[in-house]
């Protein structure tokens, strides 16, 4: 344990699998007050959509993947990606001593997570977790019924600034390496409790570009979030029926579609037959007239 003050214990969110204690977590100080799962029954929600990477490309309440999970009756439902690099940071589902799991990249060895089928010399585990999950209400409210000692803590290895205990004054010390360990709870560990579970692999281009480093790291960052982004609307204007011949200047090398005028590349037959020359920030489907030649 570590003290963040002199006179205060240092303490840290628990994990994104504290999302079931708060669900059942009364919304207001009122008596009478209900909780969000009470509140998602009285307004008639069947169905839930969770998502929790920064990611351009998501679709949120896609209609494919609520349809394919609610089709088979599904408790819990998993969008992934193809894992093809072992050492790619994204744990991957699996089935854990007979149960539904996330495992995660720090958790599975390296052999395990090396393993090749043949003859196509696939990753043996492959199905990587994105945290793009679907859950029935009934689910949530059963498992938001049980105790949390049910499920797993994670490890998570931090540096954790604390107050130097040799120290008069109550200098606080800023590790530079991992020196503590938080215990967290994930989201995922609900899946082990799922009866009947549906996985939806989608494509990677299509529909994960996370953002998670600094501008200019080359990987996972603005950059290449805008790059994803672009490229996708492109297909969606090509896939419509346009020929797309844009310029190389500043302002003129890319398309950007409004969630307004096209969700997932539907609406766009305006432009069919039609060649994009310029580019720019569609706000209506209108605007597309200003791009054509």
């Amino acid at each position: 344990m570590f003290l963040d003050s002199p006179s205060s214990v240092a303490v840290a969110p628990d994990g994104n699998g504290g999302l079931y204690a708060a669900l059942r977590a009364p919304l207001s100080s009122s008596s009478d007050a209900p909780t969000v799962l009470s509140d998602l029954t009285r307004r008639g929600i069947a169905y839930v959509h969770c998502y929790g990477v920064d990611n351009c490309l998501v679709r949120v309440a896609d209609p494919t993947f609520i349809g394919y999970c609610a089709e088979r009756n599904a408790d819990c439902g998993v969008k992934v990606v193809k894992k093809t690099d072992p050492r790619e940071s994204v744990g991957v589902v699996a089935v854990k001593q007979g149960k539904y799991a996330v495992v995660e990249y720090s958790e599975i060895s390296t052999a395990m997570a090396e393993r090749r089928v043949e003859p196509t010399g696939d990753l043996a585990f492959r199905a990587a977790n994105v945290a793009n999950h679907f859950f029935s209400l009934a689910f949530l409210e059963r498992v938001c019924a049980l105790d949390e000692a049910q499920m797993p803590f994670h490890i998570a290895r931090k540096k954790i600034p604390h107050v130097d205990l040799a120290s008069t004054s109550g200098e606080v010390v800023k590790p530079s390496a991992p020196n503590g360990m938080k215990l967290e709870l994930f989201v995922f560990d609900v899946l082990a409790f799922a009866e009947r579970f549906a996985l939806l692999e989608v494509d990677r281009a299509r529909e994960f570009s996370p953002l998670k480093n600094a501008p200019g790291a080359g990987v996972d960052c603005p950059e290449t979030s805008v790059r994803d982004l672009v490229a996708e609307q492109q297909r969606w204007v090509e896939a419509a029926g346009a020929s797309v011949q844009l310029g190389e200047g500043e302002g003129e090398a890319q398309v950007e579609l409004s969630p307004l005028v096209s969700y997932a590349g539907e609406g766009l037959e305006r432009v069919r037959g039609r060649t994009i020359v310029r580019g720019g920030v569609v706000e209506r489907v209108e605007d597309l007239d200003a791009l054509c030649a």
